[in-house]
Order: C-alpha cells, then structure tokens, then sequence
C-alpha cells in the first residue's frame, strides 16, 4: 500500500499543489453506499499478479477491480480518497483464501492518473476527455474465462465479467496472450464530466441505421407488389383468352 500512497501524494501534489489528500485503505467500502457529497470510480480490469497464502500457487488475472471513494472540502481545501482492492482465491485449495493482488508500478501508476482524471472531473468540475484515460498493460500470460466463483467482486455483483463467466467456457476462451497486451480503461463517464454531447453523436449513428432498415423494407415491400401485380395481369390475360 505503501508505494499507491507514495505515488498518490506525487500525483496529486503536482495536480494541485494548493489542496491536501489523502490516500487510505478501506475493507468497508461498498460500492454505490457514498456518504453526501463523496463521488465514486471503479477502475475495472486492471491487472496484477495473485500468490496463495496456503499453496504458494501463482496465477494473473486481467479482471481485477479497484474501488474509490473521494471527497472535498472546499473551504478546508482538503480531499480523501478511501480505496478498496478486490481479493480473488486460489482454484488450488480446497478451502481457499481471498488473496490480494500485487501490481506492477507501472499499473499502479495508470490506474492512479485515472484516478486523478475522476477527482478533476468530480470533486473540481473541470471538462474532462474519457480518451485521456490510461490503458492497463496486461504484463503476463492469461488463458480461460474469468472465474466468478473465486472473485470477491463477483459475488459482490460488481465484476462486470461475472456474466461471462457463467457462460459456456468455450464461448470466452481466450488463448495465451502475446506480451504486451493493453486493456482499456471501463469507467463511464456523465456528460457533465466530459463537456461533450457524445450522446448526439450515437443518436446519429442510430437515426442512420433506422434510415437503411426503413429503405430495405420499402424496397422488399415494392418488390413484391410487382410481383403480385405481375400474376395477377396474367391470371386474368390467361382466362380472357379462355
């Protein structure tokens, strides 16, 4: 934890040098459970490295989720960030322990710019682009679906793979990854944070795709009707003749 505290205090110190935050650990912290005026980010899909504390067995997950909950005062011109790591068990053991996940500095440090975006855009308002978002490097080899039965954010119905995971394995399999891999960052961001209409711009894509599916009915719909029209001047040349 250390080393997320060293880096937080770099961070925020050169993000704004006028206010003090602080960084803490927070076992509690439930999802959407926010106190007034404290706002939240879940940065998902983070990466890190796993060790049994039982077996010793080793594994890396790509699906890690990390919660934060933040708040400023103003007036006081002082910030908190309480912070919460999902653990995930070892497949191994058959009475397994929740682990927690060790990152890589480098992790560490994207997933705390994130952070530093989320404080900008929700604690001081400020108009931020969801593309200035870090990616999360994937550092190691990953194979398979992700098991929701040994995820504490799973069960909490918070890993957004938990639904995958139920699925047939085959349909999620994916084969070792080449190294690096690069996962981008899942936060949703509010139109109040971005300063963007991005919604107008979907709803022209979808105006766009109405348009070409009312244009093929109208042709499949006329098509037919000449078809029809086409028998039926045949139907009644054939008995005039008659």
């Amino acid at each position: 934890m250390e080393i997320w505290q060293q880096i937080f205090s770099q961070k925020i110190g050169q993000m704004k040098p006028g206010d003090r935050w602080t960084l803490k650990v927070d076992y509690y912290l439930q999802s959407n459970d926010l106190d007034p005026g404290w706002k939240q980010f879940l940065q998902q899909h983070a990466f890190a490295r796993f060790e049994c504390s039982q077996c010793w067995h080793t594994w890396h997950s790509a699906q890690v989720n990390i919660l934060f909950h933040m708040h400023l005062d103003r007036k006081q011109r002082q910030g908190q960030v309480k912070m919460k790591i999902f653990r995930q068990e070892c497949k191994k053991c058959l009475v397994p322990k929740l682990e927690l996940p060790e990152f890589s500095q480098e992790n560490v440090e994207r997933v705390l710019e994130n952070l530093m975006l989320k404080i900008r855009g929700k604690c001081y308002r400020e108009a931020i682009n969801p593309h200035d978002l870090c990616k999360i490097i994937v550092e190691a080899q990953t194979m398979g679906p992700h098991d929701s039965s040994h995820c504490e954010a799973c069960r909490l119905g918070i890993c957004c793979m938990k639904y995958e995971a139920q699925a047939p394995a085959s349909t999620f399999f994916r084969p070792a990854s080449l190294l690096p891999r690069i996962f981008p960052a899942q936060e949703e961001w509010s139109e109040a944070e971005t300063g963007s209409g991005r919604d107008s711009g979907s709803g022209r894509d979808s105006g766009s795709s109405c348009d070409w599916r009312r244009c093929c009915c109208y042709s499949t719909a006329t098509i037919f009707l000449v078809i029809f029209l086409a028998v039926l001047i045949f139907v009644l040349l054939y008995f005039k003749t008659k």
